[in-house]
C-alpha cells in the first residue's frame, strides 16, 4: 500500500469542522510527503506529454509560460494533504454525503510549479483560476483566495477518497474545496483543465 511510503511532515490550519461528534484535539488537515526511492519530482517532470495524457492527468493552461500536464505520477510525487470527516453540501445547503477521509495535493502547490506569467506587482490581484471538467462543469477561484486566505489551505486535487484511489488510481482526479461552507458547488469531478486568466 502507498500509505507505507508516507509520513507526517507538518500541521496545517484546521479545516472548518462539520462533524457532530467531539474531536477538538484531532487535526482535520495535515501535510504528508510521499517517499519514493526510485524517482524524484524532477525526473517525473521529464515524462513526455503522450505518456502523461494516457494517465488521464489534467492540464494547466492560460496565463502560463507553457501549458503543462500533471499526471497521477507527478501528483503522487508532490507533497500532499489529508482531510477527515468532511460533509458534502449542495448550493441550497442540503446534505449530499460525507467524505470520511481524503488525500490530495494543494492547488496552490500545483500552480507554484506552473511558471505563471506575472509581469507586474498588481497582476495577481486581477487573476482568476477556472477549474473545469470534460463535461463542461466549471468553477472559479480568485488568485488571492487561493494564496491569501485560509480557504486556499483546503483547495486540493484529490488522489484518494475513503482510503481508496480515485478511479482505481489510473483515471482522472477530482478537485475539492474542503474549507468552503457549502462544499458541493466547487467540487469538480474528473478535472480536465485548470486555466489561469487575468482581467484587464
Amino acid at each position: 500500500m502507498r500509505g507505507r511510503g508516507i509520513y507526517i511532515m507538518k500541521q496545517l490550519p484546521f479545516l472548518r469542522s462539520t462533524q457532530t461528534k467531539s474531536s477538538a484535539s484531532k487535526p482535520l488537515i495535515s501535510a504528508i510527503k510521499a517517499k519514493d526511492n526510485n524517482m524524484n519530482y524532477q525526473q517525473i517532470l521529464k515524462t513526455n506529454d503522450q505518456s502523461e495524457q494516457s494517465n488521464n492527468g489534467f492540464r494547466i493552461c492560460g496565463r502560463v509560460k507553457t501549458p503543462l500536464i500533471f499526471s497521477i505520477e507527478k501528483l503522487r510525487a508532490m507533497e500532499a494533504v489529508e482531510a477527515d470527516d468532511l460533509l458534502l453540501t449542495c448550493g441550497s445547503g442540503g446534505p449530499k454525503g460525507r467524505i470520511n477521509q481524503c488525500r490530495g495535493v494543494l492547488l496552490a502547490d500545483i500552480i507554484h510549479r506552473s511558471n505563471v506569467l506575472i509581469t507586474d506587482h498588481n497582476d495577481t490581484k486581477k487573476m482568476f483560476i477556472i477549474a473545469s471538467s470534460d463535461d463542461g462543469y466549471k468553477t472559479v477561484f480568485s488568485w488571492q483566495e487561493v494564496f491569501n486566505t485560509s480557504v486556499g489551505d483546503g483547495i486540493m486535487v484529490l488522489l484518494e477518497k475513503d482510503g481508496k484511489p480515485l478511479y482505481n488510481g489510473n483515471g482522472p482526479v477530482d478537485l475539492f474545496s474542503a474549507k468552503d461552507y457549502l462544499t458541493g458547488p466547487r467540487y469538480v469531478k474528473e478535472l480536465a483543465d485548470v486555466e489561469i486568466i487575468m482581467v484587464e
